[in-house]
C-alpha cells in the first residue's frame, strides 16, 4: 500500500478580517465555510498569501460567527485585514479522492466550486 499526500479542499480567495498577534496561533474559520468545505476545527491546514507570497502551515479553529476569519499567533505577521488568501488541506490516503476548490469574494461568500481531479 502506498500513502499519498493528496489535495483534499482549496479555499481560494478567502479575505481576512482579523490578525491577533497574541492568540494563541491558528485561522480562525466561519461554521458555514467549516460546512460547505468539510474542514474540522483542529485539521492541519496551509495558507497561501496572494498579497505578500507568504505560505505557511497552521491548524483550524471554529469561528463563532459567520463573518471572522482570524490569522493569529506569529501567522499574523504574515498577513493582514483584507489580504485574500488560499487555505489548502492536504490529507494522506490510498484511496483516490475528488479534490474540490471552492471560490469565495472579497466578502468571504461562496461563488463557485470544482472538482479538480
Amino acid at each position: 500500500m502506498i500513502m499519498r499526500s493528496v489535495m483534499a479542499v482549496k479555499l481560494h480567495g478567502i479575505c481576512v478580517t482579523k490578525c491577533d498577534l497574541y492568540y494563541s496561533g491558528s485561522i480562525i474559520l466561519p461554521p458555514r465555510i467549516l460546512a460547505s468545505s468539510n474542514l474540522m476545527a483542529g485539521d492541519a491546514v496551509s495558507i497561501y498569501n496572494f498579497n505578500n507570497g507568504s505560505r505557511y502551515d497552521t491548524y483550524v479553529i471554529l469561528g463563532e460567527d459567520d463573518v471572522t476569519v482570524g490569522i493569529n499567533g506569529p501567522s499574523a505577521r504574515l498577513c493582514h485585514k483584507d489580504d485574500r488568501i488560499v487555505v489548502v488541506q492536504y490529507v494522506m490516503t490510498d484511496e483516490e479522492i475528488e479534490s474540490r476548490v471552492l471560490f469565495f469574494n472579497s466578502d468571504n461568500q461562496q461563488v463557485d466550486q470544482e472538482s479538480v481531479f
